[in-house]
């Protein structure tokens, strides 16, 4: 799932992932010589994110899924960091494979059921309904990478 963001991200550059289309849109934010995304409740209007936020959402949204579903402490977004353009898809697919792992081990009961649904429905609904979700997130996550990348070439000229 990973081998056309990688190919599409070779090489990106703090400044790609840095530009914003506009000052509205979510982006990371460096303290402390370490880079964190923001969340807020509602997304700015229009919400156009910069690249190094559409990097950082799944390694926080992976995080807290991984979190609610093992019974572990959940990760405030705050807590989240950015580790940079050339680590961040290395740490989603070490992510994605703590993920594929815990689905895994899972009966076909526990997929069924709703005790697992935690993130990011609080409701009963069968957990394999998240695990469907989190495969659609990542996909759509990895092509608005590759998107905005494309898009940070084009009209920024970086």
């Amino acid at each position: 799932m990973l081998e056309l963001a990688e190919d599409v991200l070779a090489g990106v550059t703090l400044e790609e992932c840095l530009w914003r289309p506009t000052e509205q849109g979510w982006t990371v934010h460096e303290r402390g010589h370490q880079w964190f995304g923001e969340l807020a409740e509602e997304p700015p209007d229009p919400p156009s994110p910069s690249l190094g936020w559409t990097m950082w959402h799944p390694i926080w949204w992976l995080s807290v899924l991984l979190a609610h579903s093992r019974g572990d402490v959940v990760p405030t977004p705050e807590s989240i960091e950015w580790p940079g353009p050339q680590q961040s898809l290395p740490v989603i697919r070490d992510l994605w494979s703590q993920w594929e792992t815990f689905l895994g081990n899972l009966t076909n009961d526990q997929l069924r059921s709703g005790e697992l649904t935690r993130f990011p429905y609080q409701d009963d609904r069968p957990f394999v309904h998240i695990a469907g979700w989190a495969s659609m997130e990542l996909v759509k996550n990895l092509s608005e990478m590759c998107q905005l990348r494309r898009l940070v070439r084009e009209i920024a000229d970086l």
